[in-house]
Parts: structure tokens; sequence; C-alpha cells
């Protein structure tokens, strides 16, 4: 069977691969400590639970959903904006519920590009950024993030022939894979950036919530003008342990979340309505609460026992400030593909090659922190055995 040009030469999905190499593991007898998937391991919040409960059982929730969403969630949105962030939102207007984030992040370079235009994509970031783009045609400049310059991209380094065909630039600090986040002054400069070079930013908030030793994630709607140029993307995957039932939402600039929300009834409907009812939970009677801080405490008790590891063994590693993975050097004379699959082959570690996320990626391995405790300390002993091995 034929295939058009564009899934044939789509390079190969990271989390499809890793998926599938898991998978075989198992069959093949292997018990496999997953750090390669961000899979929270935690239950959701029982009120959450519950609320999806009641609101299945509502006939009125079985019926097809608006497309932008039930007006309860947005307006539950725009308040968690307003308390968060000290953020107006317009619930009408400036709020698109999405299935999951990777819809939002896909679909904006379906809505906004096509051939010769031009996507500004950080490496290493997450996949879906570049797949989006080339699946609508158009053409991606890498923006290298590198330790020397805190993992933020140099707008100033960007070719003129490229910015005069730019159309998207993607962002998301707290960063995946490296954990990095964004000081006010760089966000400051990329709305200046956007604005002179007519630039519409897609920024990914998905890790606004977890951050370590008392760091504060803004929203990038915060600061002045930001509404102008972009829209922000939240989900409630990482954050509240809900990732398999695929809740997010876009806010910002109205046409920009207009034009998704046009795109959205052309090409998806509208979320189960109980599913929104369980986001209002969420963001209503579960953010206030510990849970959330919980989560981050657990998150950190992860990173810290990671890092002590890898002192001991004097292995550099950089301290994220926030999201849930750890960007792990692997030792010279292998390629982080090699050393991944020594690690699963051998250990029964899974973990993600860093080349998936970007050919600046090339060199490390991402390791999600989201499994079990006592299974992430035993996979964080095996890769450090492994390093010393390699080394």
């Amino acid at each position: 069977m034929f295939k058009s040009t564009k899934i044939e030469y789509l390079p190969p999905n990271i989390f499809r691969r890793l998926e599938e190499r898991k998978n075989q593991a198992r069959q093949n007898g292997k018990n496999i400590i997953d750090c390669g998937t961000a899979n929270p391991s935690g239950a959701p919040p029982a009120e959450v639970v519950w609320a999806l409960q009641r609101a299945s059982q509502i006939t009125e929730n079985s019926h097809y959903a608006p497309t932008r969403g039930i007006n309860e969630f947005r307006q539950e949105i725009a308040n968690w904006y307003r308390v968060r962030f000290g953020v107006d939102i317009d619930p009408d207007t400036e709020v698109h519920t999405l299935l999951g984030s990777k819809e939002g992040l896909f679909d904006i370079s379906l809505t906004y590009l096509g051939q010769r235009d031009v996507a500004l994509i950080p490496d290493p970031s997450f996949p879906t950024y570049h797949d989006g783009a080339y699946m609508a045609g158009a053409d991606i400049y890498r923006l290298p993030l590198r330790k020397e310059n805190h993992y933020l991209p140099k707008l100033d380094n960007i070719p003129l022939f490229i910015l005069k065909r730019a159309r998207l630039l993607f962002l998301n600090y707290p960063h995946n894979p490296t954990g990095a986040m964004a000081p006010p002054e760089f966000m400051k400069e990329v709305i200046a950036f956007a604005k002179e070079h007519n630039v519409i930013v897609c920024y990914d908030n998905a890790f606004s919530e977890l951050t370590f030793d008392g760091n504060h994630a803004p929203s990038f709607l915060e600061y002045e003008g930001a509404k102008d140029i972009g829209i922000e993307l939240f989900t409630f995957s990482k954050a509240f342990n809900m990732s398999g039932w695929r809740l997010a939402f876009a806010v910002g600039n109205r046409h920009v979340v207009g034009s998704l929300v046009e795109f959205h009834a052309e090409a998806h409907t509208g979320m189960f309505p109980a599913i929104q009812w369980a986001g209002v939970t969420a963001l209503k009677d579960i953010w206030p609460t510990s849970f959330l801080a919980q989560q981050r405490a657990d998150y950190q008790r992860k990173r810290d026992y990671a890092l002590d590891k890898f002192a001991q063994i004097n292995w550099s590693v950089d301290k994220p400030a926030g999201a849930i993975y750890l960007w792990v050097p692997v030792p010279k004379g292998t390629s982080c593909e090699e050393f991944s699959d020594m690690l699963l082959d051998k250990y029964g570690v899974l973990v993600a090659p860093g080349i998936g996320f970007g050919d600046t990626g090339d060199g490390f391995i991402r390791i999600s922190m989201t499994c079990k405790y006592e299974d992430f300390k035993q996979g964080i002993d095996y890769l450090c055995d492994a390093i010393q091995m390699a080394r």
C-alpha cells in the first residue's frame, strides 16, 4: 500500500519506538524500569475521578460538546489564570479546550504554516513542534539550546532571510528535556522579537506547576504585550497525573485561539464534557490544596537522589530547576542510541535517547522521573553502574 510522502519521510517517533521496545522487552520476560516515557505513576486526585464519574452519569454530557469547550470549564480556566498568574482571560474568546496539549502544538502548525513558511524550533525540544511543522509543509529552522547560554535560544543569530519567512516560534519553560527556566529579560526579548518580525509565539507551559527549590514558573502571558503575539498551552497530564485523560487548553491571543477553534471544528470534535467537569474540579478544588506541593516534593526527592548518585561517581549533570526530567550526558565513545539500547538490554532501564529531541540532543539521554520512587532509585543505580563501566 502506498503512503503519502509526508508520512513516508516523517522521522521515526521516539515515543512510539520506546513503547515498542518496552513492550518487546516485557514480552521477552524482562522487568522494565520505565524512565523513558513521561507517564506519571501516581493516581489522579480522588475528587477529580469522582467528578468524572458523576458527570458521566448525566445524559446531556454524552451529547456532542461545543468545539471551544463547555462554558463552565472555560470560565474556570479564566478564574485560575487570574488567581495563579494575575492574567485576565476572556473565557468566550481567549480559551480553547484541547484533547491534550500535543493536539494544540501540532494543530497550530497546520493552522498557520504552509510551504516556504518557517517554524523556529528550539533544539532539543518536544518532537511534536517539529512534526506539526513538517506535516504542514513548512521549513524548519533549529535554534540550538546549549548550557553556556543557559538553554535559551539566541534569537539575534537567526539570519534575515529566515526571519522574513518565519511565522511561528515554539518555546517551553520549564524546559523539556533540560529542566531549564527562562528569566524575565528573555521573555521581554521574545515579545519584542515577535512584534518586530510578525511571528506568533506558541508557549508550551506544561510544567509551570512542577518546579523545584522554591522556583516560580510564570505564565508567558504575564508579560506586557505577550497576548498581542502569542498563546500559551497548559496540560493536566503531569501536574495532576492525568496523562491518559487528554485534557489541556490554549489561552491567549483571541485571533490565534479563534483560528485553532476553526481548525478543530474541521479536524476534531468537542471533548467529552465529563472530562471537562473533572478539569473544573482539578483547578477549583485540587490546585489550592497541598496536592501540587506533594507532587513537587516527590519529583524533587527523585531529582536530588539522582544528582547525589551522579556526584558520587563524579558525573556532571545539570540541576533542573523545573519539569520532570534529567538531561544526562552519555560516556564518550558511545552514541546516545547505543547507550540507551545497552541500558535496556543489560539492565532493563528504558531511557529516551537525546537525538530524538533534535541534533543538539546527541550525546545525551533524557531520564523521566515519573516512575515510582523505589524503581527510580534502582534505575539510577543501574545507570551509574553503566556509566562507570563505559568510562
